[in-house]
């Protein structure tokens, strides 16, 4: 019988958006979008079209709770996926840090579109740093 390794990953989005729609409402900025990009690879490189489908909806949960632009987080993705990557991963040898650095790629593209519509203020920036520490101990021990 074929085990379904798409499973842990459902839990993770459902408890994503549940996370963002929850504290939205306390003010509390914690986005957890690295999480998702990670998993937008994931499935991208296996194919898996219809759960891309959920990938896209869990970002566009997190841009409606954090004020974001809608397709904003898909686009960067796509950006980064089909232009970025392929041009630095040939330099890092190590897988991990790989993911590291594609998931903090990600996070200054959501920071520069964001400077777009919002002005620049040392607690967006905080939260970013913040989000982006998250996300890479979320990554680094449990994806």
């Amino acid at each position: 019988m074929k085990k379904d390794r798409w499973s842990p990953y459902l839990i993770i989005l459902i408890l994503i958006c549940l996370v963002n729609l929850f504290f939205s409402t306390y003010f509390i900025t914690v986005l957890m979008c690295g999480v998702v990009f990670k998993i937008f690879l994931e499935v991208i490189r296996k194919e898996n079209f219809y759960f891309l489908l959920l990938v896209i909806f869990t970002f566009l949960v997190i841009e409606s709770a954090q004020g974001l632009k809608l397709f904003s987080l898909t686009f960067i993705a796509l950006v980064i996926f089909y232009f970025i990557i392929p041009r630095i991963k040939h330099i890092f040898s190590s897988s991990m840090i790989s993911e590291l650095i594609f998931v903090l790629l990600f996070y200054v593209g959501v920071f520069i579109s964001t400077l777009f519509y919002i002005p620049f203020q040392l607690d967006l920036a905080q939260v970013f740093l913040l989000n982006f520490l998250f996300d890479s101990f979320i990554i680094g021990f449990i994806l």
